[in-house]
């Protein structure tokens, strides 16, 4: 199974796209990023992670299949949400950015990341069998009980002494 690097990919895409970006997993936790306001290892914001899982409500409230991303405009840059059900992709950029044309080339992108992604994941689950664990657990004890009883006499002795 071989490993995503995700931080090379966040790479591709400032060359690529010019735009600095971030990749977060679907709890928030980002896992690789060029943006410092969402830095590797810290956690997409809680609002901001609200309006991510109600995109199917509002989907609903204006009678459409699904919402891919949103798009805030803050006072310098347009921070672009795009999401699948595994991964969220978060770009950075300029005011001047034609939206229109760089959301469905992301969208893509995502899609095709989040399968790559997904393919990785673990299938096989080997079977745990929990009757040899709790065998080894009785023996254990059993072990400890004989351990506790060997030298109580000696303890008995060293405690009359000491008083």
């Amino acid at each position: 199974m071989k490993q995503i690097n995700f931080d090379q990919i966040i790479s591709q895409l400032k060359s690529e796209l010019n735009s600095q970006c971030a990749i977060s997993n679907k709890y928030g936790i980002i896992l690789a990023s060029l943006i410092d306001e969402f830095a590797k290892g810290k956690v997409i914001p809680q609002k901001i992670l609200e309006l991510i899982t109600s995109a199917k409500e509002i989907a609903d409230e204006l009678n459409i299949n699904r919402i891919n991303s949103f798009a805030l405009e803050a006072q310098e840059y347009h921070y672009l949400l795009t999401f699948s059900e595994e991964l969220i992709l978060i770009s950075k950029l300029d005011l001047n950015v034609n939206l229109a044309k760089f959301m469905p080339s992301i969208s893509v992108f995502l899609k095709d990341l989040s399968k790559s992604s997904k393919e990785q994941e673990i299938k096989d689950f080997s079977v745990f069998d929990f009757s040899k664990e709790i065998s080894k657990i009785e023996a254990t004890l059993k072990k400890e009980k004989v351990t506790e009883t060997k030298y109580s006499i000696i303890k008995d002795l060293i405690k009359y002494i000491s008083n």
